[in-house]
């Protein structure tokens, strides 16, 4: 995977998660804060913890790594109440991470970068690796979010890979 899959890869992930929280929006609290009984029991609760996730790795990124008091801390219903804040706090996140982004190379992209887990244990990974594992559980979230909203007797987002390669081909 090199320079070019990375920015595809995240500017997909940034269109189905735009589409996931706009469907969010247009739920009411009480669904949007319903405890569906899964891992992060919400709709809410499962966007929230995606975005406070894509916040983790980008600190890694840039050096810093946030022990798991700090993390989720910041990543809580308490610190980010709504659906307002959180879009604000996560749209921080996207944009920093493009500027990191656009100043990678693909030697930087191919190396091994060290940070501590969230238990403050060591660990290590190519930065190519680490940006695919947060495309991947963005999108194993999503689909929580999905079938979330699919209980909900809502029709949901297609969010789907193809329909991101498919959005601007038009029939001929």
């Amino acid at each position: 995977m090199n320079l070019s899959d990375i920015r595809h890869l995240f500017d997909y992930t940034e269109w189905a998660n735009d589409l996931a929280m706009e469907a969010a929006d247009d739920l009411p609290d009480e669904d949007l804060l319903r405890d569906f009984g899964i891992s992060h029991k919400s709709i809410f609760g499962t966007l929230l913890h995606m975005a406070g996730a894509e916040w983790i790795w980008l600190e890694r990124w840039h050096g810093r790594s946030p022990a798991k008091a700090q993390a989720w801390s910041m990543w809580t219903p308490e610190s980010c109440a709504d659906l307002a804040a959180l879009n604000d706090r996560w749209m921080e996140v996207i944009e920093r991470r493009g500027q990191f982004v656009s100043g990678l190379d693909e030697a930087r992209l191919d190396a091994e970068l060290p940070f501590k887990l969230l238990s403050g244990d060591p660990s290590s990974m190519r930065l190519v690796d680490q940006m695919r594992h947060v495309a991947n559980h963005a999108t194993m979230h999503r689909g929580q979010v999905v079938g979330m909203i699919r209980q909900l007797g809502i029709e949901p987002p297609s969010t789907d890979l193809l329909f991101y390669l498919r959005r601007d081909i038009s029939p001929k």
